[in-house]
């Protein structure tokens, strides 16, 4: 790269935010909703949520950067139009309307078929030769209606950050068996040279597909924390809460409504909101569920909320979070809970032990052990000065996440600047960039 010369990165998303929706042009979604109920698809809650703050991260740090240029190219439900663009604190955005793309991977049962049918891929890929990046920047394999664009640009390397990795045997036993978006993050694994991962987990999982060219390592961007008065523990109306954008049995919903049939019988006034973001036939699953346990007082389903600031706000009226998601190698959930002041209950995963790797941040429960899970519940209502020194610790460790932010944005342009180099002219990626 020539000396001062800015990194033109097309980033390929999809997030959505309060400060970029003030520029979309959203529907209503009702035609939307009409045609999912006469296709007989899961329906989702209306309206719009932020989505995927990871992403909002990024885009933060790279517009406070003066050598990366940036155009974000995201996914978006319910536009009015098929593509909505605007300039933002000096960044491009183009934002694509994804709703026929994703229900017609519920029709479309054949990749490559869904593959020639997807409508997002010839715009995304217009977009990006139009704007003659130095590197495209693929956040998500796994979601094939944006992720598929890649497999059509061949002119620019392209770096996939990977969020998970929907080959994972664990997301078939969980009931996730998407045979294109499978399909499709394999084809991309195939097709590109660069990748990068943030855990073991998703080192030895790209290892086995097998994926034997260069496996960077990276870490996302920490997110900002709002403001907000912390209130002592015991003044807090709600005992628990299990949150996210779309509730499942991954996410632990169904264990934590069984769990607390358990801790009732100590306390029989305990407190549990869902934070309930569809769909609505396992919400309606887990509303039979909680009148079989005899939980109707006791559980409340709150619908998520469209700001993130107005969750974090209902987060303040909680004492705990009880987060047993059974996939991720870490939860996004668990790290804002952690940020927000609650102390946490979690299934161990590959990646939850490490928030205990300096101090205890928080109670891990044996994967799918409903008696464990709800003995790690009664143990922070039973000691509240054991809950305030998680809270503590977990403080601390979120300050360490805070401040390893540059580091982490640094070192992802460093891989920039490598991938560049190598697609070039073929020059060889330092060892220390790579897992």
């Amino acid at each position: 790269m020539e000396e001062n010369k800015k990194i033109k990165v097309a980033m390929i998303c999809h997030f959505s935010n309060a400060e970029v929706r003030e520029h979309l042009p959203l529907s209503n979604g009702r035609l939307y909703r009409f045609m999912r109920r006469v296709l007989k698809l899961p329906m989702k809650r209306q309206g719009y949520s932020d989505l995927a703050p990871w992403d909002s991260s990024l885009i933060r740090d790279f517009k406070q950067r003066d050598d990366i240029e940036l155009f974000v190219i995201s996914a978006h439900s319910g536009l009015k139009k098929r593509t909505v663009s605007f300039n933002m604190d000096n960044v491009n955005y183009l934002f694509v309307r994804c709703n026929v793309a994703t229900m017609l991977k519920h029709i479309v049962k054949k990749p490559d078929l869904w593959l020639r049918l997807n409508p997002m891929t010839p715009t995304i890929v217009n977009a990006v030769k139009n704007y003659n990046p130095d590197l495209v920047l693929l956040v998500g394999a796994e979601n094939a209606y944006y992720s598929s664009s890649v497999l059509s640009i061949n002119e620019y390397p392209v770096y996939v950050l990977c969020q998970t990795i929907y080959n994972d045997p664990a997301f078939k036993e969980a009931g996730y068996d998407n045979a294109i978006n499978a399909a499709v993050e394999r084809k991309i694994f195939d097709k590109v040279q660069y990748v990068g991962v943030f855990s073991d987990k998703h080192y030895n999982l790209l290892k086995k597909i097998p994926y034997d060219k260069n496996i960077f390592r990276f870490r996302f961007s920490a997110e900002n924390t709002l403001e907000f008065e912390e209130r002592p523990i015991a003044d807090k109306p709600i005992d628990f809460i299990n949150f996210a954008l779309q509730m499942s049995y991954a996410k632990g919903f169904e264990d934590c409504v069984k769990a607390l049939a358990i801790v009732k019988k100590h306390y029989p006034n305990v407190k549990l909101h869902l934070v309930d973001g569809g769909p609505d036939d396992y919400r309606s699953y887990l509303k039979g569920l909680i009148s079989e346990l005899g939980l109707e007082e006791n559980v409340t389903f709150v619908p998520f909320f469209a700001d993130r600031s107005d969750l974090f706000a209902h987060l303040q009226m909680v004492k705990f979070a009880v987060l047993p998601c059974k996939l991720d190698n870490l939860s996004g959930t668990q790290i804002q809970s952690m940020r927000y002041g609650l102390p946490v209950v979690c299934y161990k995963t590959t990646g939850t032990p490490s928030l205990n790797a300096d101090k205890e941040c928080v109670l891990i429960a044996e994967m799918n052990n409903i008696e464990d899970l709800a003995s790690k519940m009664l143990f922070l209502l039973d000691n509240p000065e054991k809950a305030e020194e998680l809270r503590c610790n977990s403080r601390q460790y979120i300050g360490k996440l805070d401040n390893a932010t540059k580091d982490n944005i640094d070192c992802l342009v460093r891989n920039f600047h490598s991938i560049i180099e190598n697609y070039k002219y073929n020059v060889s990626v330092p060892v220390e960039q790579l897992y």
